[in-house]
């Protein structure tokens, strides 16, 4: 469920501050005769200092929280205070970052800091500002701050120990990271988790007589009791607005499901949290008790100012789960069992019908909020949304299962019919016959009226090739989700409908997916949006990558530009050739501007200076070849982290590729290094040859110990693998087959698919980087090496596997189906088998099937499926290598 949603893409545009907020703040600098004191709009913040301020590194800083009714209060009473002290601070620049701040969705690390305050190193300058901020924004209301600790019970002021300016250093995970000094000089990265946590050299607490890191610890072990009552278990899942957890109930010894609102988060100008959902939905469990198709309430209780919600927990599964399970695929045929579908479809029209009947409509209808029991019988839960027609709601809704209208409603007004839940309807019958999400990115407003409809009658008869229960329940469906709501079918006509579906002989149409056009769109598309005289980026970042290295080949530029060069290669324009040449001059300077130098190919500078050196070749640029064979002699080699993406293995590559393109001795030298490196790093433990990430790396990995081809055994095989068949050494070729009987021993089946799990003990998964799809890349050169009929069988049933997840899987080159799809065209490149090829067409014509228009131009969307960014590891430019090499033949990016 989404509320409404703010940009995922960042790009450049011009800061604002609100009217109200900036007269505020400039009446208390008048006030105190600040006049050297300016505003200065960094969205979405804005910093007020004074002219030639210098902030210290780090220190304890203060954070004051709001909701967005009370932010004009709070900004105006703690203004005066920090103003008056000649305390630095920041705030959030508008009422809409107030809203984001405080959302349901918000990040648990950052959520309620509406403002900082920066005060000297004073600790008794500090004590005053505090109690000052604390004493003028008293009883009025803002969300607790879980980063940080509260000055006083139920202050809106909180502390932490952090970085002020800090030192921004790129990190080893290709982040940039505001980095803590420590007492020796070394760098700690400025931890902003869900809980408080101070470095261990830090002295202490300065409102407390106790250690700066003391006190309990979210997650430390301890069994938690909820209203001396109810047993937690464990955590279904963490929130900012808090978490869901399964529990027993001490007094009847029953299961429960307990729900937890904190105070004012969620807040909107309305007034309403979190809080009054969860009120709302225990009053909606109450109404529709007597049903027996909703959980059974039990009570709702106030703790430390956080609402909480017990209810019957239901034993089963939710809809999504149940199709995931009961897949299953015979021969060219796909899908859960025609008849369960046929009874589920049936009992969803009766409980949605019983809702309406109760004048209610849902608003938030998906796989997720209705539960399988064991029997069979469906059930709802997440009632929160639950509202009578016409009722003043805040907009909300899932993307993909919400209907026009719901979509386009007013942030605050009427709650739609009873048609837009037949629109979600719709959307949940096309997850029940095939488990593809009915979800697209939204087209740019030029594009024509209808398209949704359009994109979702082709996505249906691509899965109705194989999916004769999708074929019988398109033409139900697609009506349902009419852009129309007068024209969707009334629950008891579709109930008609679907039944006579049962029996009806349906035809697969063709559907309409043009995958020449969204390649030479797609190209079109990235030189339509480089923009190379933005010194930060040379193309705009998903939200999710806005803090990485803008050179590498995962989310920044390299990555991009290698997919043009390869464009270029088989197509050569002139404009394609200006582009890579703006484009490689772009990247050398941001390599230069960049004195940290990562070793590894996706992550890392090697991947950067493979780039170049394909650019050059392409080019004919002899400077910009040189350029790149400088660049990989200076990338570094070793580093604790041995994979592919970050580390060793990465870097190791790529000396072996410029070897190969250049044949200068030094690079095959260095290739042999990195091999070294790993050898000596192998752990083979219970039988099983593993390259596992010290627990003390400063990484998101750190302690880790992975199969797949990104981060572990298959990535690092591969690599030694390539340098023992290069250099005839039979030690590299020894340890990559015994790494190749490790991941044999691995592989998790199911009929005739192989799957890996990310490691030992993990859950199987399919993909590049951590599945079957990885794994069986270099499980395929291993049985080139050593002719074993075993590794060849785990690689055909790893094919299987991709194969079988066409229309569950996102998109993305690192986790999703383009990845998936160059390793189909690998076997089918190296087998001469044309059935490989088919079923890597099937892969492009998923993603093909989730097409959407920007400015014109027919692309696809990256990993988060609604938004465009153009990234190779989870972006457009990795999609369009897939699709270009599925077209124009040609070697796979990145591997030996």
């Amino acid at each position: 469920m989404i509320t409404p949603p703010s940009t995922t893409t960042v790009g450049r545009s011009e800061p604002t501050v609100d009217p109200m907020f900036a007269a505020a703040v400039r009446a208390a600098l008048r006030r105190h005769g600040r006049d050297s004191w300016r505003l200065r709009p960094a969205a979405p913040w804005c910093h007020v200092r004074q002219d030639g301020y210098r902030s210290p590194v780090q220190g304890w800083k203060l954070h004051v929280s709001a909701t967005p009714l009370s932010a004009p209060v709070v900004l105006t009473r703690a203004a005066d205070v920090l103003v008056r002290h000649g305390c630095a601070f920041k705030f959030a620049a508008t009422l809409g970052d107030v809203e984001r701040l405080v959302s349901a969705r918000q990040d648990r690390g950052g959520g309620g800091k509406f403002i900082t305050a920066y005060p000297s190193g004073d600790v008794e300058d500090l004590r005053r500002l505090a109690q000052e901020l604390h004493e003028t924004t008293e009883g009025l209301p803002g969300p607790g701050i879980l980063s940080d600790r509260r000055y006083l019970p139920g202050s809106l002021v909180h502390y932490r120990f952090g970085a002020f300016t800090g030192l921004t250093v790129l990190g080893m995970d290709g982040a940039y990271d505001a980095m803590l000094v420590d007492p020796s000089g070394g760098l700690v990265r400025d931890q902003r988790l869900a809980h408080f946590v101070a470095p261990a050299w830090v002295p202490r607490d300065p409102f407390t007589s106790d250690a700066a890191g003391s006190g309990a610890v979210a997650g430390s072990g301890a069994q938690v009791v909820l209203h001396d009552r109810y047993v937690v278990h464990r955590a279904v899942r963490h929130a900012y607005k808090g978490g869901v957890f399964r529990a027993t109930d001490t007094r009847t010894g029953h299961a429960a499901v307990v729900k937890q609102a904190r105070a004012h988060v969620g807040s909107l100008l309305t007034g309403g949290d979190v809080r009054d959902l969860l009120r709302h939905e225990a009053n909606m469990l109450r109404l529709l008790q007597d049903t027996g198709r909703t959980p059974r309430f039990v009570e709702l209780f106030e703790q430390q100012d956080d609402l909480f919600l017990v209810q019957e927990e239901i034993p089963g599964t939710t809809l999504r789960r149940w199709v995931q399970q009961a897949m299953t695929f015979d021969g060219h045929h796909w899908g859960p069992p025609a008849d369960e579908v046929a009874r589920l479809a049936d009992e969803l029209i009766e409980l949605v019908g019983l809702i309406h009947a109760r004048g209610l409509v849902l608003r938030d209808l998906t796989p997720n909020n209705v539960m399988v029991e064991p029997g069979g019988g469906l059930r709802l839960i997440d009632l929160e949304l639950l509202a009578e027609p016409g009722a003043r709601v805040a907009r909300a809704f899932t993307a993909g299962y919400a209907a026009p209208e719901q979509v386009a409603a007013a942030v605050h007004g009427p709650a739609c019919g009873p048609e837009a839940d037949l629109y979600a309807v719709g959307a949940t019958l096309m997850y029940l016959v095939s488990g593809a999400e009915p979800r697209h990115a939204p087209d740019s407003p030029d594009a024509p009226h209808g398209r949704n409809t359009e994109r979702l009658a082709d996505h249906l008869a691509l899965i109705g090739r194989h999916n004769e229960t999708a074929r019988r329940y398109t033409a139900a469906i697609l009506s349902l989700v009419d852009p129309e709501p007068a024209l969707r079918p009334p629950l008891p006509v579709l109930r008609e409908q679907l039944r006579g579906a049962g029996h009806a002989a349906v035809a697969p149409r063709p559907a309409r997916v043009d995958q020449d056009r969204i390649i030479t769109d797609s190209v079109g598309y990235l030189l339509d949006t480089m923009q190379p005289d933005d010194g930060a980026r040379l193309w705009p970042a998903a939200t999710a990558a806005a803090g990485s290295d803008p050179g590498n080949v995962q989310y920044g530029a390299a990555g991009v530009v290698a997919v043009l060069t390869r464009r270029y290669e088989n197509d050569p324009s002139p404009a394609l050739r200006d582009a890579l040449s703006v484009a490689s001059r772009w990247i050398c300077g941001a390599v230069a501007r960049e004195p940290r130098m990562l070793p590894g190919l996706y992550f890392g500078r090697s991947g950067t200076a493979w780039t170049l050196l394909d650019a050059a070749t392409a080019l004919g640029d002899h400077r910009l070849a040189q350029h790149a064979r400088d660049l990989a002699l200076r990338t570094p080699l070793r580093s604790p982290n041995p994979d592919v993406c970050h580390g060793v293995a990465g870097a190791g590559l790529t000396q072996l590729h410029f070897w190969r393109v250049t044949r200068e001795p030094e690079f095959l030298t260095r290739a042999v290094i990195a091999a070294d490196i790993l050898t000596a790093g192998t752990d083979a433990r219970a039988e099983q040859i593993v390259w596992p990430i010290p627990r003390d790396f400063a990484s998101v990995l750190a302690g880790v110990t992975h199969y797949g081809f990104a981060h572990g055994t298959a990535g690092i095989g591969s690599f030694l693998l390539a340098v023992g068949q290069e250099t005839g050494d039979g030690r590299y070729l020894d340890l990559a087959v015994s790494a190749a009987g490790t991941l044999t021993a691995a592989a998790e089946g199911d009929g005739d698919a192989a799957y890996w799990p990310s490691g030992a003990g993990g859950a199987p998964l399919v993909h590049w980087c951590s599945g079957s799809s990885g794994v069986g890349t270099f499980l395929l050169r291993a049985w080139r090496q050593t002719g074993d009929e075993e590794l060849l069988t785990l690689v055909r049933r790893a094919a299987v596997a991709v194969h079988r997840s066409r229309w569950q899987s996102g998109i993305s080159q690192c986790h999703g189906l383009a990845g998936d799809g160059d390793y189909l065209l690998d076997l089918a490149d190296e087998l001469g088998e044309d059935t490989y090829r088919g079923m890597a067409q099937d892969l492009a014509d998923a993603m093909c099937a989730r097409q959407v228009l920007r400015g014109g131009r027919m692309v696809l969307p990256d990993e988060t499926g609604t938004e465009v960014s153009a990234g190779y590891g989870t972006g457009l430019a990795g999609s369009l290598a897939f699709l270009h090499r599925l077209s124009r033949g040609g070697p796979r990016f990145w591997q030996p």
